[in-house]
């Protein structure tokens, strides 16, 4: 994104109501926002070159070309943008589809307009991370392992740099590098508020975000909380790549965790990144005291 220059997020919506709603929130958080009615017109904008684009929004159910063949199309051009898919309740494969194509997020309708707020802000800080020269292309093999402290804003970066050189590796191509990114997101941000803090996630669909946000503050500076940290394995070979989380919390069951595809379920917070996870990496397990996740992506899917 050029200096001095406002992120611009294009708005593809059949209701007008949607799409005023959408445009006034992040116009007013300092974003250029440009709705479209068509799925058709937004993808005519972006291969004629007609203007800036960094986030593309799209509902899923438009009138002719829906938001999963939009998606498919944005992800084939030379310059792809990131997609924030939002959908109704009901609509499971249709999401489960869309994070396959490479979707950067996805929002229930009808929607808090400050959660999709939340999510625009998070996908375009992952988007807009310093790149520096990469060396990424000679690398063979890494193995490391970090120690982090249980900040929410380390998030987005440590995601950025436990992915940044998969695509110039010839490891994975850049959809599938931002699909680990977002994983990594899920499983990084599980570990540090449900594992390190121990706040239950039943706290962000009972009181929202700002509650849930209240209450992250409340924990930072109290023991045993403030004092936690996350360790993360990071490994990287001509094979695959495997990324191991673990907090300092007192661990969970996982074994009793609902079924993210359940409708009932789907949409709710506590089931939503599970499936992200579960769709876009090959292998999905936890130590015997549930305070680890260990994550596993072939270069050649295995399944």
């Amino acid at each position: 994104m050029a200096e001095n220059r406002l992120p611009t997020v294009l708005v593809v919506d059949d209701e007008e109501v949607v799409r005023f709603t959408i445009q006034k929130k992040l116009s007013r958080m300092g974003f250029n926002v440009i709705s479209f009615e068509k799925g058709e017109d937004v993808l005519y904008y972006l291969k004629s070159d007609s203007g800036p684009a960094d986030l593309l929004i799209t509902d899923i159910k438009l009138r002719k070309m829906d938001g999963i063949e939009l998606l498919r199309k944005v992800n084939s051009l030379e310059n792809p943008v990131p997609v924030l898919i939002v959908s109704g309740h009901g609509n499971v494969e249709d999401v489960i589809s869309a994070l396959r194509y490479g979707a950067s997020d996805f929002i229930r309708k009808p929607f808090d307009i400050n959660d999709l707020a939340s999510s625009v802000k998070s996908i375009l800080k992952r988007k807009q991370e310093t790149k520096t020269d990469s060396l990424g292309q000679y690398k063979v093999y890494v193995k490391e392992k970090l120690i982090v402290p249980n900040e929410p804003d380390l998030i987005n970066s440590l995601c950025y740099n436990l992915t940044k050189d998969l695509s110039d590796a010839g490891l994975f191509n850049y959809t599938t590098s931002e699909n680990i990114a977002l994983s990594l997101k899920e499983a990084i941000s599980n570990a540090m508020f449900h594992g390190n803090y121990e706040i239950d996630s039943s706290l962000r669909e009972s009181g929202g975000m700002k509650e849930f946000n209240e209450e992250i503050e409340k924990r930072k500076n109290v023991l045993p909380f403030k004092n936690r940290v996350l360790k993360i394995t990071y490994e990287f070979t001509p094979e695959y790549v495997y990324y191991e989380i673990e907090d300092e919390g007192p661990g969970f069951d996982y074994n009793s965790l609902p079924d993210p595809r359940d409708p009932d379920n789907f949409f709710k917070n506590c089931g939503r990144g599970l499936l992200i996870i579960r769709i876009h990496m090959d292998e999905v397990s936890w130590n015997e005291k549930g305070n680890a996740i260990k994550l596993k992506k072939y270069k050649v899917s295995r399944g």
